[in-house]
Protein backbone atom coordinates (compact mmCIF):
# COMPACT_ATOMS: atom_id res chain seq x y z
CA UNK A 1 0.00 0.00 0.00
CA UNK A 2 0.90 3.31 -0.67
CA UNK A 3 0.00 5.87 2.07
CA UNK A 4 1.09 9.46 1.90
CA UNK A 5 0.50 12.81 3.26
CA UNK A 6 0.97 15.66 1.23
CA UNK A 7 1.68 18.72 3.09
CA UNK A 8 0.83 22.11 1.69
CA UNK A 9 -1.24 24.84 2.49
CA UNK A 10 -2.67 25.39 -1.15
CA UNK A 11 -4.53 22.89 -2.53
CA UNK A 12 -3.53 23.59 -5.61
CA UNK A 13 -0.10 22.25 -5.10
CA UNK A 14 -1.78 19.11 -3.26
CA UNK A 15 -3.82 18.58 -6.13
CA UNK A 16 -0.79 18.66 -8.32
CA UNK A 17 1.18 16.03 -6.52
CA UNK A 18 -1.71 13.75 -6.47
CA UNK A 19 -1.71 13.42 -9.73
CA UNK A 20 2.05 12.89 -10.21
CA UNK A 21 1.45 10.35 -7.32
CA UNK A 22 -1.32 8.95 -9.70
CA UNK A 23 0.75 9.20 -13.31
CA UNK A 24 3.23 7.36 -11.19
CA UNK A 25 1.48 4.47 -9.54
CA UNK A 26 -1.57 4.03 -11.70
CA UNK A 27 -0.11 3.38 -15.74
CA UNK A 28 -2.64 3.43 -18.37
CA UNK A 29 -5.75 4.62 -15.68
CA UNK A 30 -6.50 7.72 -16.12
CA UNK A 31 -8.06 8.89 -12.73
CA UNK A 32 -9.22 12.47 -14.23
CA UNK A 33 -9.40 14.76 -10.97
CA UNK A 34 -11.22 17.61 -12.91
CA UNK A 35 -13.92 14.47 -13.17
CA UNK A 36 -13.21 11.98 -10.25
CA UNK A 37 -15.74 9.52 -11.03
CA UNK A 38 -13.85 5.60 -11.67
CA UNK A 39 -14.87 2.84 -9.72
CA UNK A 40 -11.95 2.14 -8.42
CA UNK A 41 -11.61 5.72 -7.02
CA UNK A 42 -13.08 7.12 -3.94
CA UNK A 43 -13.01 10.87 -3.72
CA UNK A 44 -13.51 13.51 -1.03
CA UNK A 45 -13.87 16.78 -1.78
CA UNK A 46 -11.87 19.21 0.02
CA UNK A 47 -14.62 20.61 2.20
CA UNK A 48 -16.13 17.20 3.02
CA UNK A 49 -16.92 16.06 6.79
CA UNK A 50 -14.85 13.07 7.70
CA UNK A 51 -15.89 11.68 10.48
CA UNK A 52 -15.93 7.68 11.21
CA UNK A 53 -18.60 6.60 8.67
CA UNK A 54 -16.26 7.93 6.45
CA UNK A 55 -13.51 5.75 7.82
CA UNK A 56 -15.90 3.30 7.51
CA UNK A 57 -16.55 3.59 3.80
CA UNK A 58 -12.94 3.63 2.97
CA UNK A 59 -12.01 0.49 5.03
CA UNK A 60 -14.77 -0.91 2.99
CA UNK A 61 -13.76 0.15 -0.49
CA UNK A 62 -10.33 -1.31 0.28
CA UNK A 63 -11.79 -4.34 0.90
CA UNK A 64 -13.03 -4.92 -2.52
CA UNK A 65 -11.20 -6.15 -5.40
CA UNK A 66 -10.26 -3.65 -8.25
CA UNK A 67 -12.50 -3.07 -11.00
CA UNK A 68 -9.25 -2.18 -13.92
CA UNK A 69 -6.71 -0.80 -12.02
CA UNK A 70 -3.85 -2.60 -10.32
CA UNK A 71 -5.41 -1.44 -7.14
CA UNK A 72 -7.91 1.10 -5.57
CA UNK A 73 -7.66 4.38 -4.74
CA UNK A 74 -8.52 7.19 -2.17
CA UNK A 75 -8.27 10.54 -2.09
CA UNK A 76 -9.03 13.15 0.40
CA UNK A 77 -7.95 16.51 -0.53
CA UNK A 78 -8.57 18.20 3.39
CA UNK A 79 -7.96 14.69 5.54
CA UNK A 80 -7.15 17.81 8.39
CA UNK A 81 -10.50 17.61 8.59
CA UNK A 82 -10.33 13.70 10.18
CA UNK A 83 -11.97 13.95 13.29
CA UNK A 84 -10.05 11.69 16.00
CA UNK A 85 -12.47 9.27 16.04
CA UNK A 86 -12.04 8.54 12.29
CA UNK A 87 -8.33 8.58 12.41
CA UNK A 88 -8.84 5.93 14.81
CA UNK A 89 -10.79 3.64 12.82
CA UNK A 90 -8.23 4.29 9.68
CA UNK A 91 -5.44 2.84 12.07
CA UNK A 92 -6.07 -0.53 10.86
CA UNK A 93 -6.18 0.34 7.38
CA UNK A 94 -2.93 1.05 7.47
CA UNK A 95 -2.13 -1.42 10.13
CA UNK A 96 -3.13 -3.71 7.53
CA UNK A 97 -2.83 -2.69 3.88
CA UNK A 98 -4.35 -3.98 1.05
CA UNK A 99 -1.82 -4.61 -1.89
CA UNK A 100 -1.45 -2.29 -4.30
CA UNK A 101 -3.82 0.35 -2.68
CA UNK A 102 -3.30 3.87 -2.56
CA UNK A 103 -3.94 6.36 -0.20
CA UNK A 104 -3.28 10.23 -0.51
CA UNK A 105 -3.91 12.76 2.51
CA UNK A 106 -4.00 16.03 1.52
CA UNK A 107 -3.78 18.80 4.27
CA UNK A 108 -2.07 22.39 4.72
CA UNK A 109 -0.64 20.74 7.83
CA UNK A 110 0.19 17.93 10.28
CA UNK A 111 -1.24 19.63 13.25
CA UNK A 112 -4.40 17.91 13.64
CA UNK A 113 -2.96 14.26 12.77
CA UNK A 114 -2.85 11.62 15.94
CA UNK A 115 0.52 10.60 15.75
CA UNK A 116 -0.15 7.29 15.26
CA UNK A 117 -1.48 8.53 11.65
CA UNK A 118 1.45 10.07 10.99
CA UNK A 119 3.80 7.46 11.81
CA UNK A 120 2.50 5.27 9.48
CA UNK A 121 2.76 7.52 6.39
CA UNK A 122 5.15 9.17 4.34
CA UNK A 123 5.29 12.56 5.08
CA UNK A 124 6.13 14.84 1.65
CA UNK A 125 6.40 18.73 2.44
CA UNK A 126 5.53 20.63 -0.84
CA UNK A 127 7.29 23.78 -1.16
CA UNK A 128 5.78 27.42 -2.34
CA UNK A 129 6.50 25.66 -5.81
CA UNK A 130 4.45 22.55 -5.33
CA UNK A 131 7.69 20.65 -5.59
CA UNK A 132 7.99 17.86 -3.11
CA UNK A 133 10.53 17.26 -0.01
CA UNK A 134 10.63 14.16 1.94
CA UNK A 135 12.39 16.55 4.45
CA UNK A 136 12.31 20.21 4.41
CA UNK A 137 13.01 23.71 6.01
CA UNK A 138 14.59 23.44 9.01
CA UNK A 139 14.24 19.96 9.55
CA UNK A 140 16.17 19.11 6.73
CA UNK A 141 18.32 21.50 7.74
CA UNK A 142 19.38 19.86 11.09
CA UNK A 143 19.37 16.30 9.25
CA UNK A 144 21.97 17.17 7.17
CA UNK A 145 23.93 18.29 10.37
CA UNK A 146 23.21 15.45 12.50
CA UNK A 147 23.18 12.64 9.61
CA UNK A 148 25.93 10.87 9.72
CA UNK A 149 25.70 10.94 13.78
CA UNK A 150 22.32 9.33 13.74
CA UNK A 151 23.71 6.41 11.21
CA UNK A 152 26.75 6.00 13.29
CA UNK A 153 24.28 5.63 16.33
CA UNK A 154 22.80 2.76 14.58
CA UNK A 155 25.34 0.99 14.67
CA UNK A 156 27.05 1.23 18.27
CA UNK A 157 26.25 0.10 21.55
CA UNK A 158 24.00 1.81 24.21
CA UNK A 159 27.17 3.08 26.33
CA UNK A 160 28.42 4.62 23.42
CA UNK A 161 24.89 6.39 22.56
CA UNK A 162 25.09 7.52 26.19
CA UNK A 163 27.96 9.35 25.80
CA UNK A 164 26.88 10.75 22.61
CA UNK A 165 23.86 12.22 24.10
CA UNK A 166 26.43 13.41 27.29
CA UNK A 167 28.35 15.13 24.45
CA UNK A 168 25.55 17.44 23.67
CA UNK A 169 26.10 20.16 26.38
CA UNK A 170 24.38 22.83 24.55
CA UNK A 171 20.26 22.40 25.17
CA UNK A 172 19.77 24.17 21.68
CA UNK A 173 22.03 20.95 20.66
CA UNK A 174 19.69 18.19 22.16
CA UNK A 175 16.49 20.31 20.70
CA UNK A 176 18.32 19.92 17.06
CA UNK A 177 19.62 16.39 17.34
CA UNK A 178 15.67 15.67 18.51
CA UNK A 179 14.44 17.37 15.24
CA UNK A 180 17.11 15.59 13.39
CA UNK A 181 16.16 12.42 14.60
CA UNK A 182 12.41 12.68 14.02
CA UNK A 183 13.28 13.75 10.45
CA UNK A 184 15.39 10.67 9.49
CA UNK A 185 13.11 7.93 10.35
CA UNK A 186 10.55 10.14 8.42
CA UNK A 187 12.53 9.77 5.63
CA UNK A 188 13.74 6.48 6.21
CA UNK A 189 10.32 5.11 6.88
CA UNK A 190 9.16 4.17 3.01
CA UNK A 191 11.67 2.18 2.59
CA UNK A 192 11.64 0.28 5.10
CA UNK A 193 15.69 0.08 5.54
CA UNK A 194 15.18 -0.57 9.65
CA UNK A 195 12.88 -2.56 11.07
CA UNK A 196 10.97 -1.35 13.77
CA UNK A 197 10.92 2.44 11.81
CA UNK A 198 6.96 2.59 12.11
CA UNK A 199 7.06 2.08 16.26
CA UNK A 200 10.12 3.67 16.89
CA UNK A 201 8.50 6.61 15.05
CA UNK A 202 5.54 7.11 17.32
CA UNK A 203 8.44 6.94 20.14
CA UNK A 204 9.61 10.01 18.39
CA UNK A 205 6.21 11.76 17.96
CA UNK A 206 5.65 10.85 21.55
CA UNK A 207 9.15 12.37 22.39
CA UNK A 208 8.32 15.79 20.68
CA UNK A 209 5.00 15.83 22.71
CA UNK A 210 7.15 15.37 26.00
CA UNK A 211 9.96 17.87 25.03
CA UNK A 212 7.01 20.73 25.03
CA UNK A 213 5.95 19.73 28.74
CA UNK A 214 9.37 20.72 29.71
CA UNK A 215 10.20 17.03 30.01
CA UNK A 216 14.16 16.88 30.88
CA UNK A 217 15.73 16.70 27.20
CA UNK A 218 18.17 14.76 27.89
CA UNK A 219 16.12 11.96 29.76
CA UNK A 220 14.23 12.09 26.86
CA UNK A 221 17.07 11.57 24.31
CA UNK A 222 18.64 8.80 26.76
CA UNK A 223 15.45 6.94 26.37
CA UNK A 224 15.47 7.16 22.52
CA UNK A 225 19.05 5.83 22.85
CA UNK A 226 17.29 2.79 24.80
CA UNK A 227 14.67 1.69 22.30
CA UNK A 228 16.04 3.35 19.00
CA UNK A 229 16.19 0.10 15.91
CA UNK A 230 19.70 -1.27 15.54
CA UNK A 231 20.92 -1.39 11.76
CA UNK A 232 23.07 -4.26 10.96
CA UNK A 233 26.54 -3.87 10.00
Amino acid sequence: MIAKILISPELENRLEEINNTLASHLKGINLNLDSPVHPDLLYFPENTKLGVGEAKEIREFFSIKPYSAKGRVVILEDAGNLTPEAQNALLKTLEEPPEEAILLLGAAATDNFLPTILSRCEIITLDKNGHPELVSGSNGEMLKKFQHDIELLLTQEIGERFEYIEKLKDQKKKEEFLQALTAYFHQALPSHTLSGNVDFLKELLQAEEWAKSNVNLRGILEYLMLVIPAKKV
